[in-house]
C-alpha cells in the first residue's frame, strides 16, 4: 500500500467516525458500538501508517494522536456520558428536566436567582468526584501511547507544540504576557462591572460563560429581530462564499452538546454546524464564531494533500472563527444590522472589552494549568490546586480548583486552550491587515472575500507570515483601550 492508497483509506474511516460524532454531539440517535469500531480501524490505520512511513510529519503526529484517542475511546464516551447523567442538580430544573451538565449554561443565563445558580454550581464541583478518576485514567493512558509510539519519548505536550510550531518556552513566555496585561485593568473591570450588572461584587460562581451572556442583559432587544444563522449567510453570501456545503443545526435537544461546534465531516464538501440558544447576543458571536470554522473549511482546496485538509494545527484552526466572530463585536458591522444609537455601541465595545480581557485572564489560567499538568505528571488533586491558584491570579475570583474538570474542552483534549490565544492574536492581525487592503468596512467588498479564501484555501499550509507576526500587542491594546 502506498501513501495515496493509505490516505483514500484513512478519510473514509475519517468521515464514518466523525458522521457518528457529529450525531452523538447533536443528542441524535448514534451508536457507542460503533463509535468504539471506528476508534478500533483508526488506530490500526494509525499503526499501519507508522509501520510503513515516517512522512508526512502532520500524519506521524495525528497517527500517535489517532492510536492515543481509540486506546482511550471507552474512557471519553464514560465520560460524555457521566457528565450528563451524574452532573445532574438534584433541585433544579431547567424546563421540564433536571439541570445537567449540557443545560447548565442555559440555567445560568435564565436564572435571576443568584442563590440558585450558586446551588448549582456548588452540587456540581462536589460532583466531579464521579468524573475525577476517568479523565485521569483516560489522560494516562495518553501519555503512555505518546511514551510508546514516539522514538524520542514524545509526551503529549511535545506533539502539541510541535503542531503549533512553538516551543515551550516561547508559549509559555506568549501565555503569561497576555496574562499579565489583562489581569489588572479585567480585574478593575469585573468590580465595576459587577455591581453594574449583579449589584453586587462576583463570585466564584458567576464564571465566565455566566457573564458571557448576563454583561449583555440589557442590550438583548437590540438583537432580539436578528436571526444569526441568516445573518452570517448574507454577510458571507455578499463577499461571494459557497455555503452549499454547510449545514445548520440549531434546535434545543435536551443531551445535546452544551457549546456552539463545528465538525468537518468531509473537507471541503460536508461540514455541519451545531447551536443552541442561550441568549439573543451571544447567540449572535457563537454562530459567527462556529460558521468561521464552516467557510474555512468549505474553501479548502479539494485537490489539497489529505493531511493538509484535516490536520492543521489547533492555533490555525482558530483563527477564521475569532476572525468572523470579531464582526459581532464591530461598530460599523453592528451599525448594518440596525444597532444605530451611539450611547448603546458604546456600550456593547465597553462589554466586549471587558469579556475579551476575561477570556485573556481565564484562558491564561487554562492553559499554564494543562501546560504544567502534562510537564510534571500532575495528579488530578494537584492539577485541581494548581487551578485555583492561576485562576485567582489572574481572574482575582477564588475559584474552587475542580472547576476545570467541568470545562468543556480541560478535561477532554490533550491541551488545546492555549490555542484560542494563539488564533486570538492572529485573527486581530488579519482583520487589521483587511482594514489596511480593503478599508474598514471590509465585509463589504467581493474583493475582500476572494482574498480571505487565498489565505484558506491551502488548509495546513496557510501563509501565517502574510498577515501575522504573533504580536498580541495589537490585540491587548485594542481590548485595553475601551475599559
Amino acid at each position: 500500500m502506498n501513501l495515496e492508497q493509505w490516505c483514500q483509506l484513512d478519510e473514509r474511516i475519517y468521515i464514518a467516525d466523525a458522521d457518528e460524532r457529529y450525531k452523538q454531539y447533536a443528542g441524535l440517535k448514534h451508536s457507542e458500538r460503533v463509535i468504539e469500531q471506528l476508534a478500533e480501524i483508526k488506530s490500526a490505520s494509525a499503526k499501519a501508517f507508522l509501520g510503513s512511513f515516517s512522512e508526512p510529519r502532520e500524519l506521524f503526529l495525528s497517527s500517535i494522536e489517532n492510536i492515543a484517542d481509540s486506546a482511550t475511546k471507552k474512557l471519553e464516551l464514560k465520560l460524555y456520558n457521566m457528565r450528563n447523567k451524574k452532573i445532574v442538580s438534584s433541585r433544579h430544573r431547567l424546563g421540564k428536566a433536571p439541570v445537567n451538565w449540557s443545560t447548565w449554561r442555559q440555567f445560568n443565563s435564565a436564572e435571576k436567582d443568584s442563590a440558585k445558580r450558586k446551588q448549582v454550581f456548588d452540587e456540581f464541583i462536589a460532583k466531579t468526584k464521579f468524573v475525577s478518576p476517568v479523565i485521569q485514567k483516560r489522560f494516562d493512558q495518553i501519555g503512555q501511547v505518546y511514551s510508546e509510539y514516539s522514538h524520542k519519548k514524545m509526551s503529549p505536550l511535545d506533539g502539541y507544540l510541535e503542531n503549533e510550531n512553538v516551543s515551550y518556552s516561547q508559549l509559555i513566555d506568549f501565555v503569561k504576557s497576555m496574562g499579565r496585561q489583562a489581569k489588572k485593568p479585567f480585574q478593575e473591570a469585573l468590580e465595576n462591572i459587577s455591581k453594574k450588572v449583579l449589584g453586587r461584587d462576583a463570585e466564584y460562581y458567576d464564571d465566565f460563560y455566566f457573564f458571557r451572556n448576563r454583561v449583555y442583559a440589557d442590550l438583548e432587544k437590540e438583537f432580539a429581530g436578528v436571526n444569526p444563522p441568516e445573518q452570517v449567510k448574507r454577510t458571507l453570501g455578499a463577499m461571494q462564499f459557497n455555503l452549499s456545503s454547510i449545514n445548520f443545526d440549531t434546535e434545543n435537544r435536551k443531551d445535546k452538546y452544551p457549546s456552539p461546534i463545528c465538525f468537518f465531516v468531509q473537507v471541503p464538501n460536508d461540514i455541519r454546524v451545531l447551536y443552541k440558544s442561550e441568549s439573543p447576543y451571544f447567540d449572535l458571536q457563537g454562530c459567527y464564531h462556529e460558521m468561521g470554522h464552516a467557510v474555512h473549511a468549505s474553501s479548502i482546496n479539494p485537490r489539497a494533500e489529505y493531511w493538509d485538509k484535516y490536520f492543521f494545527s489547533m492555533g490555525v484552526a482558530e483563527i477564521f472563527s475569532i476572525f468572523l466572530e470579531r464582526l459581532t463585536k464591530n461598530r460599523h458591522y453592528l451599525s448594518s444590522l440596525g444597532v444605530q444609537d451611539k450611547r448603546t455601541l458604546a456600550d456593547i465595545e465597553e462589554r466586549n472589552s471587558f469579556m475579551e480581557l476575561f477570556f485573556v485572564t481565564f484562558y491564561t489560567a487554562n492553559s499554564l494549568m494543562k501546560a504544567e499538568f502534562w510537564r510534571k505528571n500532575l495528579s488530578m488533586e494537584k492539577a485541581s490546586d494548581l487551578y485555583a491558584k492561576l485562576i485567582k491570579e489572574y481572574t482575582g475570583l477564588e475559584m474552587p480548583g475542580e472547576y476545570w474538570m467541568l470545562h468543556h474542552i480541560l478535561p477532554d483534549a490533550i491541551m488545546y486552550v492555549p490555542s484560542y490565544l494563539l488564533a486570538a492574536v492572529r485573527a486581530a492581525e488579519l482583520d487589521h491587515h483587511l482594514q489596511g487592503q480593503f478599508g474598514e468596512e471590509w465585509w463589504t467588498q467581493v474583493e475582500a472575500g476572494k482574498y480571505i479564501r487565498e489565505i484558506m484555501e491551502p488548509g495546513a499550509k496557510i501563509e501565517l507570515s502574510r498577515f501575522s507576526r504573533l504580536d498580541s500587542s495589537l490585540f491587548m491594546n485594542e481590548i485595553t483601550a475601551r475599559i
